[in-house]
């Protein structure tokens, strides 16, 4: 690990000892620690190779996984799910086409799943045998990347006096796709269009309300791995925002704690804040919500290319 990258590492763990914690609404036990992404031995940072590295994903078969789509095996595990049998045959055809149009125009075809052994507390009685919807990606003819997969639903909702957080700058420069991608993209989107969305909504048990878009979404780009993270945050499984601060307001960590331990407390946040702020130029959030868990990378860039920062892995408490 190169020296400077040990230096930030070493002053954030001395910033988080003994023990500092955020408090995601209905979760228990957020302990944050000092992450570190060495490229000189785990290579370049992305979505794709932090999934992989966490044991989030495994490969698994492409038609294996339309197949599940088709059958609607995500949604069905929801209590409130119906569809009528017309219904589920037209959805039925349109993933049939949609099979048949990803293995003639995409190269490279590959489909994930998430690792189930990652979310085996879900809390709900139906979830036992959920499958969780995955994705595929290829490579188009023109060098383009597509990725396909179903939204999924998100059980936290992290309020901005937490996490303080906006919308990363988007480049003004426009992408210009070749013919074949251009009409792969335009056959997918009618093909979502007609699935559109089913909105579900219930009672997981105890008075826990949710409510659930179920689409097909996509993503499209030059590389495989920003396609692969358009699509995940469209699905709604990743969140990523340029971070700014924890617990803005005191008043808000007022709730948790009172006198001089908020006091305390608050400066300890402020301290890790004012060194995110004066090491990186730039701060990101990387949040990963798999139903119950949520998995939050606060990073920056050091000078030689490491990537640095605080990680929190917090789970949703079901208590009816």
């Amino acid at each position: 690990m190169h020296t400077e990258t040990e230096r930030i590492f070493g002053t954030l763990q001395v910033l988080v000892d003994p023990y500092l914690a955020v408090d995601l609404p209905g979760h228990e036990d957020g302990t944050i620690v000092p992450f570190v992404w060495d490229v000189s031995e785990q290579g370049e940072f992305n979505v794709i190779n932090l999934c992989l590295a966490n044991g989030w994903l495994q490969l698994t078969d492409v038609d294996k996984r339309i197949r599940s789509w088709q059958k609607m095996e995500y949604a069905k595990s929801f209590y409130d799910f119906y569809l009528g049998v017309e219904e589920e045959n037209l959805r039925k055809n349109k993933f049939e086409y949609l099979l048949q149009l990803l293995h003639i125009n995409l190269q490279d075809l590959e489909s994930f799943l998430q690792d189930l052994d990652s979310f085996s507390s879900m809390p709900y009685s139906c979830s036992r045998g959920v499958i969780l919807p995955g994705l595929v990606i290829g490579r188009t003819g023109d060098g383009t990347w597509i990725c396909i997969c179903p939204t999924v639903y998100k059980q936290t909702t992290i309020p901005q006096e937490l996490i303080y957080r906006s919308p990363l700058s988007q480049s003004t420069s426009s992408q210009l796709y070749g013919e074949n991608t251009l009409n792969l993209i335009s056959q997918i989107e009618a093909i979502t269009s007609e699935l559109g969305i089913i909105s579900l909504e219930g009672d997981l048990g105890g008075g826990y309300y949710y409510h659930y878009d179920h689409q097909i979404v996509y993503g499209v780009a030059v590389s495989k791995e920003l396609a692969f993270e358009q699509a995940f945050q469209k699905s709604g499984i990743l969140e990523l925002k340029q971070f700014h601060s924890f617990y803005p307001d005191k008043n808000y960590l007022g709730e948790y704690y009172e006198g001089y331990k908020l006091e305390e407390v608050f400066a300890k946040y402020e301290q890790v804040n004012n060194f995110f702020n004066q090491i990186f130029p730039e701060v990101i959030m990387y949040r990963f919500s798999f139903f119950t868990q949520e998995h939050i990378y606060i990073i920056g860039q050091s000078n030689p290319g490491d990537w640095v920062g605080l990680y929190l892995k917090s789970e949703f408490v079901y208590n009816p």
